[in-house]
């Protein structure tokens, strides 16, 4: 375990380091008025102090005290859950522009607490439609932001 830490944390150091570098060729700008550069710079700061973090806890760990590897699917069911998440981003990226922003929000937000969360019914359809509604007056109402026309208009 010891190993995967070590090799995980030089290898996003580099990262890290990289994308700072390169951060730094676009115009960084300020925080109320922020350029390209802003969110990467800051972004791979982040990257560079935990990777860093990282691999000193690897070398400053106790030897004697080996840590049993973890599964990677801690849990029974998890190969199937990290499919039908997938499944139901891949169905929400199709049907956005079918039938519009925030109904595909609701049936993506739908399909997540019933399927993945195990929720019931009535909790599953109460929290999708207020989270459609809150994000359709997030960022069609209060941001203004344009969001994909439905194909099918009602």
């Amino acid at each position: 375990m010891k190993h995967v830490d070590l090799i995980s944390g030089v290898v996003l150091l580099f990262v890290g380091t990289a994308v700072f570098l390169k951060s730094l060729s676009y115009p960084i700008g300020t925080f109320r008025t922020p350029g390209a550069g802003l969110f990467p710079l800051i972004v791979s700061i982040l990257l560079i102090g935990l990777s860093a973090i990282l691999t000193l806890q690897v070398f400053l760990s106790k030897r004697g005290k080996e840590v049993a590897p973890t599964p990677f699917f801690p849990e029974k069911g998890a190969p199937r859950r990290i499919l039908l998440g997938f499944a139901g981003l891949v169905g929400y990226r199709y049907l956005l522009p079918v039938v519009g922003y925030a109904p595909s929000t609701g049936i993506f937000i739908l399909f997540l607490i019933k399927f993945l969360g195990g929720y019931g019914w009535k909790t599953s359809i109460f929290y999708a439609l207020v989270m459609a509604l809150v994000a359709y007056y997030l960022f069609q109402v209060w941001l203004k932001i344009p969001m994909p026309l439905p194909l099918l208009r009602f």
